[in-house]
């Protein structure tokens, strides 16, 4: 987790436009998700800059393809996203609490900086491959 927890902060730290007012709430968030990791009793692997990079082109490859649908529809994808997520619980708390964070702050260009950091530490813990005696294997396979 140090591994991600670094890399996180450091991409805030590197858009000199986020306060760091703002990146207290992306702390908060990624000590829950060290929480849930640690309490799950997995032995988790490092996650990767590799694995981070991918899963964020994975996403704002997803979000792009939502910026051209009526407001409607982009709900309906987003509410389609957190279905299908192997980690339901993680991503609709990171959605409600990032939902609940937007709603108090002045909104400011840099602020896509912490919504991308948080919903990427999600989907990098929703998506590491698990080790496995035999071999990695995809956390989907394993949630219910």
């Amino acid at each position: 987790m140090s591994n991600l927890t670094c890399s996180a902060l450091s991409s805030l730290s590197r858009n000199s436009g986020v306060s760091m007012e703002k990146m207290e709430f992306a702390i908060e968030l990624l000590i829950v998700c060290f929480v849930a990791m640690k309490e799950s009793g997995l032995a988790w692997p490092v996650i990767t800059e590799d694995d981070q990079e991918l899963q964020l082109q994975l996403y704002t490859t997803t979000v792009r393809l939502g910026e051209d649908l009526s407001p409607s529809r982009r709900d309906r994808l987003m509410q389609q996203y957190v279905e299908n997520h192997p980690e339901k619980n993680l991503c609709a708390y990171v959605w409600s609490e990032t939902a609940n964070w937007l709603r108090g702050i002045v909104p400011e260009d840099s602020d896509r900086y912490v919504m991308l950091v948080v919903i990427n530490l999600v989907n990098c813990i929703a998506y590491v491959p698990m080790p496995d005696p035999g071999k990695p294997v995809r956390r989907r396979e394993e949630s219910a």
